[in-house]
């Protein structure tokens, strides 16, 4: 272009020359110059490229001309373009490209134009460039190619996609993006096109490769954790590929020719070789190391794990000696009969390892208990206490305890003396029938107790002295130390007094009718609603409770069918019941739209008991850690040797009598198989009522472990409107989860010997269990019953590499496993659903350092 402007400015100087001599030989004197009649403008047409490097220039010439077409010189030019976005021109008529399209270029001089059209175009493609320039590659594997077109410049020319084409579809593929498939063996060329340049690549596919691993991410794999590996030659299928790690087979959640996904089993810590097989081979392992949690923990220390998820995959480092844990794992589930199948299993085995195998077969057995009296009457209890949360909720919302309000009496009633009648209506279990009642008579009338006796009981006071004797006693009891101990600790059971019969007094009802029942004894909210003619006709209206007789005259201490025997049972049972009284009204009068779970208000009534007879009985302190005793001390030994005579001498009030025996012995089946029994009732079938002590247990420990006092923690109990595990969980200000979980550890290591007592979530501070069963187990009276020191026994596992499998680990309770470790090596604790499969959500895992 700059040799045609230099021809073009040697043109216009030879023309002025030219112009200058034909002035000089003109003739002399004054003209008026000549207008210009055209502008001739060069070159005619041009046209301009626009590439990476910018765009082309041309030089325009423009020359005014007279009408006969001769040049003018002197004349002003002025350049111009009706497109300044494609080209743009100089005032000197230099036209330069901008971007592809067309434009018309004017010179204009006076009133004349002159113009010229000047296309702008890409710079067209000189060369294309394929990278990889040739590659082989296994069947079934895809490569990425890549294509750059350039210019004559060797400028890379962008937006100038290439066409994909393969002269053996058979052989090779490729999309058009430049995605490489290899289809079959052989040779094929792929040609990448664009503007009449092309270039080849030559391709040739080989046998598919076995499967390659070139990474793995993260690259230190926790158990639990989502590992994606990456390489070459995977199946495309899930189904396809076999994932080992550690010799242990992986599942696959994800699969392409060059990726895996998995969860990351648990396997022991250390270096682990993974390795994948597919239909054409086994690849090459490579090895990443494993890291699992680690539990290092002292002696005494414990440690409970509150998700499924950090339960299922734990370690326990290295020790120079054995040491021992305590592992244990809870059903977290608050609905009874939900039962889960649980195994722990130690180290990864090599495959040449023995896996030893510790536990029960792996199969469910139904758990039931002997069907004794006082089983029997506890299951009894127990229905009816059911039928008492249903007939609370229907009266509540009837309105029946607002109506007692309504009709509440405005002066104290005189409270019954010795030997006034009155007729009953038997309401066990119907509040509404009318036509069952029976005629009573007063036998005991004191500061808080009336005694009624039916009066067409076999056995009556008036002809029996030995339990007239005993009526009198449980009257004075309850006068001395019950009412007291109910009202201190729970809630006053006469606080609707005034809206019922107003007499301050509780009714003990004692009717042969409740014999054979199977119920002892029993409370209904139906007394606490005023009389009606329809479903409340055979309300009582007052605070009583009823209660079973002896029938046979003499003495038996160990048969409530003898007034002695009666006595043993029904001292205690009084406290009980009366608890329910004061629960009830603590429910009315607090408005709560539901009665306590029935577990739980059986649960503390023991409670009750226990309260009286620590305080009145044994005389010893909340938190005392009370053992076994002997007679002298009228410990816990008077309570399960009711004959002993210096027991009957220590305390002729109140003895004989059952004490702390039904915790200690009916809780017993569950101390035996704690994973068969929960505290939140008897399952489907199961019998004996464990659940009564076994929620006991569980509210003892919670009130020594949270609680600042017996009294504060059970009237919270009492006094709230939630129920169940969310009422004992409000009050103690913990977890669900972690309550249960301590009370199984406690349950266990509470005095355990060597283990000392710096740890309080492992204790039962009230009781020592450990000392009472001792004590049972050396007893002569005892002994065949409780024939091991400690009812309680935990898998004992030795080996490194083990299998303990548990089934039917029940709602609310406990398996246990003891592990003495190997000599410097890590003990790995794989939690799970029984074989190998995978752990349920409700499952957790608590563990403590016993040495």
């Amino acid at each position: 272009m700059a040799l045609n402007r230099t021809r073009s400015l040697r043109r216009v100087a030879t023309l002025s020359s030219v112009v200058v001599l034909g002035m000089l030989g003109a003739c002399s004197g004054p003209s008026e110059p000549p207008a210009v009649a055209s502008v001739a403008v060069t070159p005619l047409t041009s046209t301009l490229y626009i590439g990476p490097g910018g765009g082309q220039s041309v030089q325009m010439t423009a020359t005014p001309q007279r009408d006969n077409g001769r040049a003018l010189t002197g004349r002003v030019v002025t350049w111009a373009t009706n497109a300044p976005a494609v080209v743009n021109v100089s005032a000197m008529g230099l036209v330069t490209a901008l971007t592809a399209g067309s434009a018309t270029v004017t010179a204009t001089s006076e009133t004349q134009i002159g113009s010229v059209t000047v296309t702008v175009a890409p710079v067209p493609a000189a060369v294309v460039v394929v990278t990889p320039s040739s590659l082989s590659l296994g069947q079934g594997l895809t490569q990425q190619l890549s294509a750059v077109v350039r210019d004559s410049a060797g400028n890379n020319l962008s937006g100038r996609p290439v066409t994909w084409t393969s002269s053996a579809l058979s052989v090779a593929t490729v999309s058009t993006i430049g995605i490489l498939t290899a289809v079959g063996q052989g040779e094929a060329v792929i040609t990448a096109a664009r503007e009449g340049r092309s270039t080849t690549v030559a391709v040739t596919v080989t046998p598919p490769p076995g499967p390659t691993i070139s990474g793995v991410s993260p690259t230190t794999l926790v158990p639990g954790g989502v590992v994606t590996l990456t390489g070459v030659g995977f199946a495309p299928s899930v189904s396809e590929n076999t994932l080992q790690i550690r010799g242990v087979s992986v599942p696959i959640q994800s699969a392409t020719p060059t990726a895996l996904t998995f969860e990351m089993p648990c396997i022991s810590s250390g270096n682990a070789g993974i390795q994948v097989t597919t239909a054409v081979g086994q690849g090459t392992a490579v090895t990443v190391p494993v890291a699992v949690t680690t539990r290092a923990l002292a002696v005494g220390e414990s440690v409970v794990l509150t998700s499924a998820a950090a339960s299922q995959c734990n370690e326990i480092p290295a020790a120079g000696t054995n040491t021992k844990y305590l592992v244990m794992a809870t059903n977290s589930s608050l609905a009874l009969n939900t039962l889960v199948d649980i195994e722990l299993a130690g180290n990864t085995p090599a495959l040449t390892d023995p896996v030893v195998r510790f536990g029960s077969p792996a199969t469910r057995v139904a758990r039931s208990t002997p069907r004794t009296a006082e089983a029997i009457h506890e299951e009894a209890h127990a229905a009816h206490m059911e039928r008492e949360r249903i007939l609370f909720a229907s009266l509540r919302s009837s309105g029946a305890f607002d109506e007692a309000r309504r009709s509440r009496r405005a002066n104290a009633v005189a409270p019954p003396v010795l030997g006034d009648r009155r007729l009953f209506y038997y309401n066990f279990p119907s509040c509404s029938d009318s036509t069952n009642t029976f005629g009573a008579k007063v036998v005991y009338a004191g500061t808080r107790a009336i005694i009624w006796e039916d009066t067409l009981n076999t056995l009556q006071s008036s002809v029996d002295a030995g339990l007239a004797g005993y009526y009198t006693r449980l009257g004075q009891i309850f006068d001395t130390d019950q009412y007291d101990a109910v009202k201190d600790n729970f809630g006053d059971p006469l606080r609707r007094d005034a809206l019922t019969d107003n007499d301050g007094r509780i009714h003990m009802v004692f009717t042969q009718k409740l014999n054979g029942t199977g119920a002892a004894a029993y409370v209904t909210s139906c007394d606490m609603t005023p009389r009606n003619t329809t479903n409340r006709a055979a309300s009582n209206n007052g605070e009583l409770f009823y209660g079973t007789v002896p029938t046979s005259a003499g003495a038996n201490v160990n048969s409530s069918a003898f007034a002695d025997g009666w006595f043993y049972f029904m001292g205690r049972t009084v406290v009980h019941e009366v608890k329910h009284i004061a629960s009830l009204s603590a429910r009315i009068a607090n408005a709560s739209p539901a009665f306590e779970a029935g577990w739980l208000e059986e649960g503390t009534a023991r409670h009750a008991e226990e309260v009286w007879v620590r305080a009145a009985m044994h005389g010893v302190a909340w938190k005392g850690n009370t053992g076994y005793g002997t007679a002298a001390s009228n410990g816990l030994f008077c309570d399960f040797n009711p004959a002993n005579a210096t027991c009957l001498a220590n305390d002729p009030l109140r003895r004989p009598g059952y004490g702390m025996r039904r915790q200690f012995n009916e809780i017993r089946p569950k101390m035996l198989e704690p994973w068969a029994w929960s505290p939140y009732g008897d399952g489907t079938g199961q019998s004996g009522s464990v659940f009564y002590n076994t929620a006991w247990s569980l509210v003892r420990y919670a009130i020594d472990r949270y609680g600042t006092s017996d009294a504060a923690f059970l009237t919270a109990l009492t006094q709230s409107t939630a129920t169940g595990m969310a009422n004992i969980s409000a009050v103690a200000g913990v977890p669900t989860e972690q309550i249960i979980a301590n009370w199984g550890l406690a349950l266990y290591l509470d005095d355990f010997p060597g283990l000392g007592n710096s740890n309080p979530d492992l204790q039962i501070a009230t009781w020592n269990f450990r000392n009472i069963y001792a004590g049972l187990n050396a007893d002569p009276l005892w002994s065949a019953r409780f024939n091991t020191p400690y009812p309680i026994a935990p898998t004992n596992i030795t080996s490194a590499t083990f299998l303990a499998p548990r089934p039917g680990l029940r709602a609310g309770s406990h398996a246990y496993f003891e592990i003495t470790t190997t000599p410097g090596q890590a003990q790995l604790l794989h939690l799970r659903g029984s074989n190998n499969t995978p752990l349920s959500s409700l499952v957790r895992l608590a563990l403590v350092r016993i040495n």
